[in-house]
């Protein structure tokens, strides 16, 4: 390769990484806009779990278990001196009777109170019961969600406590970006609102069903659960759906439904998911639906929680009481290792990048900044992955991405080595790079696959945080096979318009000595 293409092809790819490496790294206040607009790095738009952003918790209350404020802000006042002077004997007793009567109603226990009804309902250790379940359907519910870590706990016997990360990107944390920090905050209170609602799956519609029970298009001893198989989000090109998998009976049935509604005199000509009285979800109908399956057309944001309730639900997962979730007060605390600990995080991460590629350029020379070079590559890759596919970045998923960058760096060394040993028998520059490759390729390659494998099955078996670690460990273990062998292309490039090929890896060629 001549030294005009060499350099123009070294040029570009540099000048390519500095400018990504800039807008990934860099935010600015936006020139013009008097400190309105502000540009946010790739970086700061990461998803950051919990250990680096803090949580989020919030209490559930069941209906008939309220809190020592509220019972004592519902209490019906009976005045005193001046002021009962002004009531007659008649009103003042029957002030009395009513705070009787409301003190009556409720038996406390610990800092809650109780109502009554509740108790005779279920039975007290019935009533515990029920929330301990509930708590359990809750939990299976957040973990579809993905989330890097969450808990949802029995609190004092009567409430469920739900702790999830805040999401926060690191913008949104510092409040760099406020509207993404609303997002945040507002998707927290969705999600907790939604998994918590109540009750069995029906199909409404507005016009349709008048004679039966709020307009249900199915009867009312029908066990509509088996009509579905399961209910996914749905993401393509950047189009958000739920898709609904329909058993042999569903289809069936929908095909009734769909005919009814779809024939309808109304102005109704939709189906509506309703979990107990919240409607969910609302699909058109223009004629039949006869498939095993059908989308219908959510907004991103709601595409995932709608689908976790539904199907939840579909599979019996409901729960026995009423809770507040629609009013829930969500309580945010700061990050468990301190309010800078994602500003230090990064630090740390930087360095470990700087200390790679000086380790590089100390043992192999100008070969060590074709090494560093990859290593650029590698940390962008796994930036825009994240950024992407919306994992969320925790301690342990960087850890999982340093394991990639030794794989990489590790990877190159050997090879390194291998050339390195060739040139010491006596072979030219090129052989030797052509044998410690070969040399290398079964070793590299069995231990990229392994690994792949084993991240692959962390990724889809696991839940949580143990499954981003697994994705993001595939990606960095793809990146590093791949960039092992573009390594390979760029040594050839960089180190084609110069003269000593050994210099340029600070390798040594020993003459052979003939007897």
């Amino acid at each position: 390769m001549g030294k005009v293409k060499s350099a123009v092809i070294t040029a570009v790819l540099v000048a390519a990484i500095a400018v990504l490496a800039f807008f990934a790294f860099f935010s600015w206040q936006v020139p013009g806009s008097n400190g309105v607009s502000r540009y946010n790095s790739f970086i700061s738009g990461i998803r950051l779990g919990g250990d680096l952003t803090g949580e989020a918790s919030a209490v559930l209350y069941p209906d008939g278990v309220i809190t020592a404020a509220d019972y004592n802000f519902g209490m019906p006042e009976v005045p005193e001196g001046d002021e009962a002077a002004d009531l007659t004997e008649e009103e003042l007793a029957e002030l009395k009777d009513k705070q009787k009567e409301y003190i009556s109603r409720y038996v406390k226990r610990g800092d809650l109170y109780i109502d009554n009804d509740a108790i005779t309902e279920y039975g007290e250790d019935g009533f515990k019961a029920h929330i301990q379940k509930d708590a359990e359907v809750l939990s299976g519910r957040l973990g579809e969600k993905g989330y890097s870590a969450y808990s949802v706990a029995v609190r004092d016997n009567y409430t469920i406590q739900v702790t999830v990360p805040t999401d926060f990107t690191y913008a949104a944390y510092k409040q760099y970006d406020t509207s993404a920090r609303s997002d945040a905050t507002t998707a927290i209170s969705r999600t907790i609102q939604f998994l918590s609602y109540n009750g069995e799956l029906s199909l409404r519609n507005g016009d349709v069903g008048k004679k039966q029970h709020n307009n249900i298009l199915t009867p009312i001893s029908a066990d509509i659960t088996t009509y579905f198989k399961n209910v996914t989000k749905y993401a393509v090109a950047g189009n958000y759906a739920v898709k609904v998998n329909l058993t042999q009976s569903g289809r069936e049935q929908f095909r009734k439904i769909s005919g009814t509604v779809a024939d309808n005199s109304g102005e109704d000509k939709a189906i509506g998911f309703f979990i107990g009285d919240n409607q969910l979800l609302s699909l058109t109908v223009s004629s039949v639906i006869d498939e095993n399956s059908f989308f219908i057309t959510v907004d991103k944001a709601y595409a995932q929680d709608y689908a976790i309730i539904l199907n939840s639900v579909v599979h019996g997962e409901t729960l026995a009481l009423d809770y507040n979730s629609d009013s829930v007060d969500i309580v945010y605390g700061s990050a468990a290792l301190g309010g800078n600990a994602a500003i230090y995080f990064g630090a740390a991460l930087l360095l470990i990048v700087a200390a790679s590629v000086i380790l590089s350029v100390v043992k192999y020379k100008r070969l060590g900044l074709v090494n560093a070079i990859m290593i650029a590559i590698y940390a962008l890759t796994i930036i825009t992955a994240l950024l992407l596919i919306e994992i969320q970045f925790t301690i342990a998923g960087a850890l999982a991405a340093v394991l990639g960058l030794a794989l990489l760096c590790g990877s190159n060394f050997a090879v390194f080595e291998a050339v390195r040993r060739e040139t010491k028998k006596g072979k030219t520059m090129p052989s030797s790079i052509k044998s410690g490759y070969k040399s290398m390729l079964t070793g590299v390659l069995d231990l990229h696959i392994i690994l792949t494998v084993v991240s692959l099955m962390l990724a889809l078996i696991c839940v949580g945080e143990l499954a981003a670690c697994g994705l993001i460990f595939f990606i960095a273990t793809v990146a590093s096979y791949v960039l092992h062998w573009f390594t390979r292309f760029m040594w050839y490039v960089i180190s084609s318009p110069v003269r000593n090929k050994f210099a340029f890896g600070g390798f040594t060629r020993e003459e052979q000595i003939d007897d």
